[in-house]
This record gives C-alpha cells, sequence and structure tokens, in this order.
C-alpha cells in the first residue's frame, strides 16, 4: 500500500517536471501626448462637403504647401487651396487627351508633374498653379516620382518604364529630354516607386511583388542608410511569398516605417532600416464578413447596409482600372489611416489598437486617402485645421466657363472638432 502511494505520488512529482508557466508580457508604454495626436486627426462621421470633376476622380495628391491636386479618368487636373475655412478652387487643366496614369508631388511642394500613355509628362508649379515644363518620352512611362530633398539644385524626377525594368532620373528645371541617368533596378517593370527623404533613398516594386532600395544619385543600393547587405535577411520578400503585388507604397514622416497595401486586402508596416515586417493588417472581405456574425456592437452594421457596401465591394474587385485603397500616416507618424469596407479605421503603429471606430453614416466604398494637416496662423489666434480627402466619382456637375462648379454643394453634416 506504502508502494502505491509512494509511486502516486512520484508520479505526481513527474508531471509537474518541465518549463513553467510563460512570464507575463510586459504592458507597453503608454505614447506621450497620444491624445493631443488623435484631437488632430479628422473625426466627423461623415464627409461634410464633396467636389467635383467631370469623370471619375483617379489621383488624389497633397502639397505642403497647402494645396491639393486631383486628377480624372478623362486626363483633367484640378487645383485647390486649402483656406481657413473649406477650400476653394483655384486652376483646372486639361492635362491629357487620355487618362492620368500617375500623379506626384515634390517634397517641398512646389512642383507636381501627371503622366499618360500618350509618352508625355506635364510638371506644374504648384504655388502658381502653372505649368512650367512638358517632357517628350521614346517610351510609355509606368511610374512617376520625385526623388530630391528639399533646397537641392536638381529637382530630380524619376520615372519608370512600363514596358521594361528600366528607370530613368530627369532634372526638371534643365529643359531638356534626356535623362541623368538610366539603369535596369528590377528584373520586370517597376509598378510603385516611393521616395524617403529621411534617408535619401527610393523604395520601388515589380509586378512579382519584389521591393528593392536604391539611391536617387547613383541607382544603387544605399548601404549607408539601412542595417541590411542582403534582402534574406529581412522580411521584403513577403509579398512575393503571399503571391501577391504592390499597389502601393506610404513612408511614414519620420522616415522610420513604411506601409505597402496589396490587392490581398492586407496592410503590411515594415521597418525602414531592417526591413523587418512590423504589423499586417488583413481588412479582406472574409474577416468583415467574420466580424459582421460575430457579437461585437462596434464592427456590426444594419444586414442592408452592409450588404451594399459588399456588393459595391466587389463589383469594384472586377473593375481592373479602379484604384486600391491606400494607408497613409499622420504627421506624428504613430497612427495609421484606411479606407475599409467598414469606413474608415485609424490603428495605432505602436500598440497595434483601433482608436476609432468604424464610420457608420459614409457609404462611401473602401477609397484612396490623403491626409492634409498643417497649421494656419493667424494675427490673433492659431487653428489647426485637418482634413480627409478621399476619391469618388461625382456626375452631373453643373460648372461655369471656367470650370469652376456652381455653389450647390449640399452640406450632409457639419462636425469640425475644437481643438
Amino acid at each position: 500500500m506504502e508502494e502505491h502511494e509512494n509511486g502516486a505520488n512520484a508520479s505526481e512529482e513527474e508531471q509537474l517536471i518541465g518549463p513553467g508557466p510563460a512570464p507575463r508580457a510586459r504592458p507597453k508604454r503608454p505614447l506621450q501626448f497620444e491624445q493631443a495626436y488623435l484631437d488632430a486627426l479628422p473625426s466627423a462621421n461623415m464627409y461634410e462637403k464633396s467636389y467635383m470633376h467631370r469623370d471619375v476622380v483617379t489621383h488624389v495628391a497633397v502639397s505642403p504647401a497647402e494645396f491639393f491636386i486631383t486628377g480624372s479618368a478623362d486626363g483633367h487636373l484640378k487645383f485647390w487651396k486649402k483656406r481657413p475655412v473649406g477650400i476653394e478652387f483655384a486652376k483646372h487643366f486639361r492635362s491629357h487627351l487620355g487618362p492620368i496614369e500617375g500623379l506626384a508631388v515634390s517634397i517641398d511642394g512646389l512642383l507636381c508633374c501627371t503622366i499618360s500613355n500618350d509618352r508625355s509628362v506635364k510638371i506644374y508649379d504648384v504655388v502658381n498653379f502653372d505649368m512650367m515644363v512638358m517632357i517628350r518620352l521614346p517610351y510609355t512611362p509606368g511610374a512617376i516620382e520625385w526623388v530630391y530633398k528639399q533646397g537641392d539644385v536638381k529637382a530630380k524626377l524619376a520615372i519608370s518604364d512600363r514596358n521594361s525594368s528600366f528607370v530613368h532620373i530627369y532634372d526638371a528645371r534643365a529643359g531638356t529630354n534626356d535623362p541623368i541617368i538610366s539603369k535596369e533596378i528590377h528584373m520586370g517593370p517597376i509598378k510603385v516607386m516611393k521616395y524617403n527623404s529621411i534617408c535619401d533613398s527610393v523604395l520601388s516594386a515589380d509586378a512579382k511583388g519584389i521591393i528593392e532600395y536604391w539611391s536617387p544619385d547613383t541607382l544603387q543600393f544605399p548601404e549607408d542608410e539601412v542595417n541590411f547587405k542582403l534582402k534574406s535577411d529581412t522580411n521584403l520578400f513577403e509579398i512575393a511569398k503571399c503571391k501577391t503585388s504592390v499597389s502601393g507604397i506610404e513612408v511614414s514622416p519620420d522616415g522610420k516605417q513604411f506601409c505597402i497595401t496589396s490587392p490581398d486586402r492586407r496592410i503590411r508596416v515594415f521597418w525602414f532600416r531592417t526591413g523587418k515586417l512590423r504589423r499586417v493588417y488583413d481588412e479582406s472581405l472574409e474577416v468583415a464578413q467574420d466580424l459582421q456574425r460575430s457579437d461585437a456592437p462596434l464592427y456590426r452594421l444594419e444586414a442592408i447596409d452592409f450588404g451594399r457596401r459588399m456588393a459595391v465591394e466587389k463589383e469594384i474587385e472586377k473593375t481592373e482600372s479602379a484604384p486600391l485603397p491606400n494607408a497613409v500616416f499622420d504627421e506624428s507618424s504613430n497612427f495609421l489611416i484606411y479606407a475599409t469596407l467598414l469606413g474608415i479605421k485609424v490603428r495605432h503603429t505602436y500598440t497595434s489598437l483601433l482608436l476609432m471606430q468604424p464610420t457608420r453614416g459614409s457609404s462611401i466604398p473602401s477609397c484612396v486617402l490623403h491626409l492634409l494637416q498643417f497649421t494656419i496662423q493667424n494675427l490673433t489666434d492659431v487653428n489647426d485645421m485637418n482634413f480627409m480627402l478621399n476619391k469618388h466619382a461625382i456626375e452631373k456637375v453643373k460648372t461655369d466657363k471656367t470650370d469652376k462648379p456652381y455653389q450647390d454643394v449640399k452640406i450632409l453634416n457639419v462636425t469640425v472638432p475644437k481643438s
């Protein structure tokens, strides 16, 4: 009997042998001044005003010079000026006979350019909203990006060839059609390019999802700006491993991270210097359906509203020319903002928490966003002005002879947070 009890006790002791429970994860330190950063973001439940193009808006760009530019499928380009109250139409151009296929604004906000399949590049002076240069190309452009820092003598413009792996660097102020330097960087045509002015480096991606770093001066790998030598030490092959592609790249204002959006509706956040994957946010339609079936009231919509949004998203997926949703960082580089089927979301990149719930009143589908944050200084006070810009088609608009819309815009909701 004693042997049996001793054996039982021994077996109990043997079950306790092994590693102990994992230590509890230390809570992350909260971000300092987090609420101040959130107060600087738009928080209205619905969009306030709609501004018009004659055709579907395909491109939107924001200039630090307090302008934003919109381009449409009929080749028209419009400049808009931010005012203390609302925005004002500034200038309209017929930039190309065909659709605008690329729009880029320089880091200093002074220059803007557009490309189309007519093998031409139109360069504009943003502050004076006037066209200054037109470059004729011997090839069809694929992607375009300004690759110079504020104060540089040469206004360098990178243009990729849609039918080859070459990228060409031009000086927009030189008045010539000849590039400064050209080189093959990818194995195939470059689809997306994005300039990091802090590190003076360019991120590019081809149709297969391969990501490359290169210097705009030498078109070589920028060894001094990154902490790796081989891409096998990074997570830059993540896009290719998932058998998807890159639809957009955005670099944070501090230059420390960048995010990639893909047709699989996943948003991937990387560290720039190490190339390591930091966050992955899955915003696929399947995830939205699972959230709709769940008991979480934050994500649930009315069945009719959810069905209508799902039908619109599926219709957009069938349209090849429809622009895919993107993601943007706020001015503090701590928050990521992107559009989903459920509305516009704001994510904390440090804790990955959803800090602003999706908009319920707006029925605009997933769209391309740009955030315009700046401060207007008056003689008496200082007001923070923040606006979210998105793309959607508005048809049958009355305009005057200068193509300026009449003042018949319906104000749907005016909810401006007080700072």
